[in-house]
């Protein structure tokens, strides 16, 4: 429940994403989702210990509808110039875009925020502090909250305080940083889109151009022309359109070497 305005944010955006895309560009969506989405992260950046839900919420409302402005907008960008035929090939590729994007994104941002985490809580942790405890605050917050703990049950109560402010110290300083990565990123990918993205949806007209490409009448007839009738050209001279009859009446043999010289296949000749 925590997590619905995120989510029904997205779904709403997403609707409202493709349709602003038909009527302003998709170039100027999808910029402007990730311009939100980058105001999410520096907006985050400023959080604390104390930050209540209804400012989490408020955030998580800027993160969804950003995500939504981009996602819908830029997955109809890939699949509206993929032919149809090609279309599992497209919609492949926009996940793997956005697998490997997601993957990224965890490993860098983790990165920083892991590094800077260590390194801080290494120098604000209390001097004579037991190895296990250092090196399970090293380990995660949680573990370093979880140690703190253990100390004040075990008649170490300053300790254990210190421990918890080096611990929210080192947190802090590393999800901030970290949020200030991610909206560097974002900000440049909304510059990235407004250089590179069309900007208005792009139809693929490959299947139109095929459809409406004429087809040669020869090309079209000869299916019946092989083993059907003789054409006018290929016709015995004395035969005209007038004294034709009707029905259909076997060529003489003596005409079959030179319709098979012709082309013709050795079928049944009929004129």
């Amino acid at each position: 429940m925590r997590l619905l305005p995120v989510a029904s944010c997205v779904a709403i955006s997403s609707i409202l994403g493709t349709r602003l895309a038909v009527r302003i560009g998709t170039k100027l969506v999808v910029a402007a989702g990730l311009s939100l989405m980058a105001a999410f992260y520096v907006w985050v950046a400023t959080t604390s210990a104390s930050t209540t839900y209804a400012t989490i919420a408020a955030q998580m409302i800027v993160l969804g509808t950003g995500m939504g402005l981009t996602s819908a907008p830029a997955t109809e960008a890939i699949m509206g110039v993929v032919p149809k035929a090609k279309a599992g090939i497209g919609s492949a590729v926009n996940d793997a875009t956005r697998l490997l994007g997601g993957t990224l994104g965890v490993a860098v941002i983790g990165s920083v925020y892991a590094s800077l985490y260590a390194s801080r809580l290494t120098s604000d942790l209390p001097p004579g502090l037991p190895a296990a405890v250092a090196t399970n605050a090293h380990g995660s917050v949680g573990s370093a909250l979880t140690s703190a703990d253990a100390l004040a049950q075990g008649g170490h109560p300053a300790l254990a305080e210190a421990v918890q402010e080096a611990a929210r110290s080192a947190f802090f300083h590393g999800f901030h940083t970290a949020n200030y990565v991610a909206a560097g990123i974002a900000a440049a990918g909304a510059l990235v889109a407004l250089a590179l993205l069309p900007a208005h949806p792009t139809p693929n007209t490959t299947e139109t151009v095929e459809a409406q490409a004429p087809t040669s009448p020869a090309t079209a007839a000869e299916p019946a022309d092989r083993c059907g009738s003789i054409p006018a050209d290929h016709a015995s001279p004395s035969r005209t359109s007038a004294t034709r009859e009707p029905a259909a009446a076997t060529v003489p043999t003596a005409s079959v070497p030179s319709a098979i010289g012709a082309g013709w296949p050795t079928c049944q000749l009929r004129s």
